[in-house]
């Protein structure tokens, strides 16, 4: 299954959408969002992603109550959205924060196949035991050209793209 990790999108609209699309286009069937979408207005371009989409909150989220709240009117994709995320899936599990230490904690736990974080604004592709542990870069460019990853589950191959 192809899976979409993208994060630190700082409620820029355009490369969200360009990220979003992307994801679409290359046929990902789960997105996973690694924190600070920021304003529930980005909700709106989310939903054009057809598959589900799990989400964690970041340290600049302006309104997390806001964004769950439009979460069932505006993007009905969303099946989680919190702090620290666990979804299992028939053959792997990912786990999803937004912080890089509790992401390396969790991964040398070795519960999870794959770990995904934000926070950095820089990508990071890590192998602990048998974790992948990655942060996808920002959507929003921060250091370098935004970027997402696209990775294969059963591999656990990455695919980093950017916008």
């Amino acid at each position: 299954m192809l899976l979409a990790v993208m994060g630190d999108s700082h409620d820029d609209r355009q490369a969200l959408r360009t990220a979003v699309n992307i994801s679409v286009e290359k046929g990902a069937k789960v997105l996973f969002h690694t924190g600070d979408l920021i304003s529930a207005f980005m909700l709106e371009i989310l939903h054009d992603f057809p598959g589900r989409i799990y989400m964690v909150q970041g340290n600049n989220d302006g309104d997390a109550l806001t964004v769950s709240r439009t979460i069932p009117q505006h993007c009905p994709q969303v099946k989680e959205y919190g702090s620290f995320i666990i979804v299992e899936f028939d053959d792997f599990r990912v786990a999803m924060t937004h912080y890089p230490e509790h992401g390396r904690a969790h991964a040398m736990a070795g519960d999870f196949d794959m770990v995904f974080y934000g926070h950095t604004h820089q990508f990071s592709e890590k192998r602990i035991g048998e974790t992948l542990l990655l942060n996808p870069g920002d959507i929003m460019g921060l250091h370098e050209s935004g970027s997402f990853c696209l990775v294969e589950s059963d591999t656990k191959e990455v695919r980093r793209l950017f916008i």
